[in-house]
C-alpha cells in the first residue's frame, strides 16, 4: 500500500518525484513565483503563480506555469470552478499569450491570444493584439540583432533566457561575431556554443550569469541542464546594419508648435553600444546631448526654444558611425486664454498593461498635478472617486475603452476624458495617455513618455512629461475667424494642432470703465462669448468650422480654442 501511495504522488503534476518547482525570488523585497495557499499543483495554483511570476519579469516561470495550467484545463473563464462552490478567474490563455509577446515571439502570442477572445472577449486580449500588430509594423522595418535559426532543436520546457547586450563583426574570423550579455537561468543550468556539427563547448558565465564570447561562423547560443543532455537552441546571433537606427516620435517637418516647448520621444537601436544623441540647431549650435550605454536606448525629452522657425539636427551616435534626421518647426507664442474656456476634463486611475503591476499608490495624484501645473484642462472635481471607481470594477486591467471612458465622463458632466496605462519594467517606464470626446466616444489626441527607470525625486518629473506631450497633441490655438458664405472657416488646421471636435470660441470684450480725470480704471471691461464654434473637417493650414451657439451670421473675428 506505501508504495501505491507513493506512486501515486509521483504523478502529481510537478510534484518533488518529477521535476522540481523554481524557488520563489525575492528582488528589491518583493517576493515573486508565490500562492496565497500551500502549492498542490493543481490548474488554479499554476495560474495564480504564474501571474505572481509575471509580476516580477521572470517570463520563462510564468510561461512554464501557464502551460502546466494549461495541460490541465484548456478554457479561459471569468468564473472558473475550482471545486465546490469556489470560482476564480483564469485567463490562461491570455496571460500566456503577454508572456509570449513579452519575449518576442508574435505569432504564437496572437494564437494564443485569439483563443482567449474566442473562449472569453476581454479588453486586455484585445489591447495586447493591438500591441502585436505594432510591434510586427516595427520589427519589420528595424535590424535584427539575432534571430531564430532556420532549424532549431526542439526547446525543453526550461525556466533559461540568454539577453544579448553586444553584438559585433569579427573582421579577423569572417562569418564570426564577438557577443556578451547575461544568461539568466535556474541552478544547474549551463551556457554552450554549439557548431552545426554538433560539436559544443562550455561558455563561462560569472555568478550573475555575465559572459562574452567569440562566436565561429554557424555556431549557435544553447543552454542545457547537464554536460550530456542534449543542447536547447536559444538564439542564434546574425550582424545587424553597420548604422545605428533613430526613431522619433514628435511634430513632423514642418509643423508649427504652440508654446516655448518642443517634446520628442526617441528610440535608437544599433550592433554596437551607442554613446550619445545629440540634437543641435541649424548653426550648429549643441541644444542638448543625452548619453547612451548599451545597444538599446530609448526615452523623452523636451526643447526649448524661441518664436520663429528652426531646424533641429537629431545625430545618433556609436564609437563609429552615426546617423542624422533633421526637422523644421515653426514656434508661436501661446496664446492668452480665459481659464472660463479651457477644456473641462476628468481624468481616470491609471491602469497597468499587467494585472496588478506598474501603477503605484501616489502615481495618479502625482499625474494630476502635473496636469494641474500645466493648466491645459480644467480638471473635474475627483470626489466623483466613488463613482469612477463603481464604474471601473468591471474594467479589465491595463485597458480602459473609450466607451467606458465616454459613459463614465458623462455622468460627470465633463466634456474630455483623459485615460492612461503606465507600465514600470526593471530599468524603464512608460505612460500612455488619451483624450476621450465624451459626446462621441472618439479618442482626439494621445501622447506617451518613456525613460530609464526613475526614482521617488523624479516622478513629478516623468508626469509632466506626460502633460506636456499631451498639451503639444491638444494645444491652445488662436486663429481668425472668415465667412465662406453659410459655413465659416478658421486660418489655422492640422499642421498647428487642431484636431477633431476642438471647439473655438468668439469673445467681445467690453470697454473699462476709466476715471474721467485720473483715467484709471474703475471697473474692468467685462468678456462675454458671443459664439461657440466647432472643428469639422480640418486641412493642413485651415478649418472649416460649425456653429454650436450664438448667431451663425457672425462676422470675422479672433477665435481662440478651449
Amino acid at each position: 500500500m506505501k508504495r501505491l501511495v507513493a506512486a501515486a504522488i509521483c504523478l502529481l503534476p510537478l510534484a518533488a518525484c518529477g521535476r522540481a518547482d523554481p524557488p520563489p525570488q525575492v528582488v528589491d523585497g518583493t517576493t515573486f513565483g508565490t500562492t496565497s495557499v500551500p502549492f498542490r499543483g493543481r490548474w488554479w495554483h499554476h495560474y495564480e503563480r504564474g501571474v505572481s511570476w509575471t509580476l516580477g519579469g521572470f517570463n520563462a516561470e510564468a510561461e512554464a506555469d501557464f502551460r502546466a495550467c494549461l495541460d490541465q484545463r484548456q478554457t479561459d473563464n471569468r468564473l472558473a470552478r475550482t471545486y465546490g462552490m469556489h470560482f476564480v478567474q483564469c485567463f490562461a490563455h491570455r496571460e500566456l499569450g503577454a508572456v509570449l509577446l513579452a519575449t518576442g515571439r508574435l505569432d504564437e502570442a496572437e494564437r494564443e491570444l485569439r483563443t482567449s477572445l474566442a473562449q472569453e472577449p476581454s479588453a486586455k486580449a484585445e489591447f495586447l493584439l493591438r500591441r502585436v500588430d505594432e510591434l510586427r509594423g516595427a520589427k519589420a522595418d528595424a535590424p535584427a540583432a539575432i534571430a531564430a535559426p532556420a532549424a532549431a532543436v526542439p526547446v525543453p520546457e526550461v525556466a533559461a533566457r540568454v539577453v544579448l547586450d553586444q553584438v559585433a563583426l569579427r573582421p579577423a574570423a569572417p562569418g564570426g561575431l564577438a557577443v556578451s550579455g547575461r544568461f539568466l537561468g535556474l541552478a544547474g543550468l549551463q551556457l554552450w556554443a554549439v557548431a552545426t556539427d554538433g560539436a559544443r563547448r562550455l561558455l563561462a558565465t560569472d555568478e550573475r550569469g555575465v559572459f562574452s564570447a567569440d562566436l565561429a561562423a554557424g555556431e549557435t547560443i544553447a543552454s542545457s541542464p547537464s554536460a550530456n543532455a542534449p543542447a536547447a537552441v536559444l538564439v542564434t546571433p546574425q550582424p545587424s546594419p553597420p548604422a545605428p537606427e533613430l526613431k522619433l516620435d514628435g511634430p513632423t517637418d514642418g509643423r508649427t508648435i504652440i508654446g516655448a516647448r518642443v517634446w520628442y520621444r526617441f528610440q535608437a537601436l544599433a550592433n554596437q553600444p551607442l554613446t550619445r544623441l545629440t540634437v543641435s540647431n541649424g548653426d550648429g549650435l549643441v541644444l542638448t546631448t543625452e548619453q547612451l550605454d548599451g545597444v538599446q536606448a530609448g526615452g523623452t525629452f523636451a526643447l526649448t526654444l524661441d518664436p520663429g522657425r528652426h531646424t533641429l539636427r537629431f545625430t545618433l551616435a556609436t564609437a563609429t558611425a552615426e546617423q542624422s534626421e533633421t526637422r523644421t518647426l515653426t514656434m508661436a507664442p501661446s496664446p492668452e486664454q480665459d481659464r472660463r474656456l479651457r477644456a473641462v476634463a476628468l481624468v481616470l486611475p491609471l491602469k497597468s498593461p499587467v494585472d496588478g503591476a506598474g501603477v503605484k499608490a501616489g502615481d495618479d495624484p502625482v499625474l494630476l498635478n502635473a496636469l494641474h501645473q500645466d493648466g491645459r484642462f480644467r480638471l473635474v472635481d475627483r470626489r466623483a472617486d466613488t463613482l469612477i471607481e463603481r464604474e471601473l470594477e468591471l474594467v479589465e486591467a491595463g485597458y480602459v475603452t473609450r466607451t467606458t471612458a465616454a459613459r463614465i465622463g458623462k455622468r460627470l458632466d465633463s466634456r474630455y476624458v483623459i485615460t492612461g496605462t503606465l507600465r514600470r519594467g526593471f530599468r524603464d517606464i512608460e505612460c500612455f495617455a488619451r483624450l476621450v470626446h465624451v459626446e462621441s466616444g472618439e479618442v482626439v489626441a494621445s501622447a506617451d513618455a518613456y525613460a530609464g527607470a526613475v526614482t521617488e525625486g523624479q516622478e513629478q518629473a516623468f508626469f509632466a512629461m506626460v502633460a506636456g506631450r499631451l498639451q503639444q497633441e491638444f494645444p491652445v490655438l488662436k486663429g481668425t475667424l472668415a465667412g465662406e458664405s453659410s459655413t465659416h472657416i478658421l486660418n489655422v488646421g492640422a499642421n498647428a494642432g487642431v484636431v477633431g471636435r476642438m471647439r473655438f470660441f468668439l469673445v467681445h470684450q467690453e470697454p473699462d470703465v476709466l476715471d474721467d480725470k485720473t483715467r484709471e480704471v474703475l471697473l474692468p471691461g467685462t468678456r462675454r462669448i458671443v459664439g461657440t464654434f466647432e472643428a469639422t473637417d480640418i486641412d493642413r493650414d485651415r478649418t472649416r468650422l460649425t456653429t454650436v451657439s450664438g448667431t451663425p451670421a457672425v462676422g470675422p473675428g479672433t477665435l481662440v480654442s478651449e
